[in-house]
């Protein structure tokens, strides 16, 4: 796979370099509006990518799709995730994972969720300082007498002055990074018979419609091991016991998963050795980034007879040389 392109745009690099104060004295006519926060707001199709939109996504060449049994090369657009730190009066609060843009909505949204303010008057401004991988958000409050920062234990850097904590985030790379070694290649109809056969084995979900699936698949389609959760991160944690108790080689097959593919979930299936993972919907820039450097392959939007494959591509048993070189065309819309 070749080089991705980062699509942040200069106007966007420029202000987060440069820490700027906004909010209820920054600005006269109120909060900054974005071009991206509109279109947001306004619910009409956006028509041109905007600056901001731009800013917040990344395209990602030599994608290989896999659509009724024929591949295709293609350039994929994902949105960027990066970490976000916030800190309340220059004390560290929380980090987040974000798509970069609109920080001074989020500011003022986690202030108000948190009780830290009750209306827009009680902010004095919002700076934004970008950082080596990072964004770091300051939220100047005009109360600083007898603020409450025991409410700040969220984790174990909350509540420490923000130039000790910024060498302290907590990186996307874990500290052991894993690596999976080789493995023979999956065939494509595995990954499309677990797409078509999840839903009618997901008993939970159709009578509630509230549950997330996590799977293990072996070469041939058939599902070995399921578990459903309302919550994404519980299905993979009990798909992994599963595997655990049953001592499974992970190399045996593949996950597939019914959530979005993310990056903690990929790092959990990744740490028990699982080489492809599959999912419904769409990858974000940090798990990309994360599966090239663990060698995991990624196979996202796997819906129907048909997937994307964004990373390692060489672990689906499809000719990606003899692919339909497509790159040249727009890139599609989700």
């Amino acid at each position: 796979m070749t080089e991705n392109q980062d699509l942040c745009g200069s106007a966007q690099s420029e202000s987060a370099e440069n820490p700027r104060p906004s909010g209820a004295e920054s600005d006269e006519s109120g909060s900054e509006d974005t071009a991206c926060a509109q279109a947001a707001r306004s619910g009409e199709p956006s028509g041109a990518v905007s600056d901001d939109e731009q800013a917040a996504c990344r395209l990602v060449d030599g994608c290989v799709r896999f659509d009724q049994g024929e591949p295709h090369r293609i350039v994929e657009r994902v949105a960027l995730e990066v970490p976000v730190s916030i800190s309340f009066n220059g004390i560290y609060y929380n980090v987040l994972s974000c798509t970069p843009c609109d920080f001074e909505d989020i500011a003022y949204g986690v202030a108000y969720s948190a009780g830290f303010i009750t209306s827009a008057d009680d902010v004095r401004s919002v700076e934004v300082t970008q950082l080596t991988n990072a964004y770091q958000i300051d939220v100047i409050l005009k109360t600083r007498g007898g603020f409450d920062y025991s409410s700040f234990m969220l984790s174990s850097i909350s509540g420490v002055p923000i130039r000790d904590a910024e060498v302290r985030l907590p990186s996307y790379f874990p500290a052991h990074m894993v690596h999976i070694g080789p493995m023979s290649p999956i065939p494509p109809q595995a990954i499309t018979a677990a797409s078509n056969g999840l839903l009618e084995r997901q008993g939970m979900h159709r009578r509630t419609g509230a549950t997330h699936a996590a799977a293990f698949v072996d070469r041939e389609g058939a599902f070995r091991f399921m578990s459903e959760d309302i919550g994404r991160h519980n299905a993979v944690d009990k798909l992994i016991g599963r595997l655990v108790r049953n001592r499974v080689d992970p190399l045996s097959g593949f996950a597939f998963l019914s959530s979005r593919c993310a990056l903690e979930l990929v790092n959990k299936l990744a740490r028990y050795g699982i080489g492809v993972v599959a999912t419904v919907s769409a990858p974000t820039s940090a798990v990309i980034d994360f599966a090239l450097e663990a060698n995991v392959t990624l196979c996202a939007f796997s819906r129907g007879n048909r997937f994307t494959v964004y990373t390692h591509p060489e672990r689906i048993a499809i000719d990606c040389d003899g692919a339909d070189d497509d790159e040249k065309r727009p890139v599609r819309e989700v």
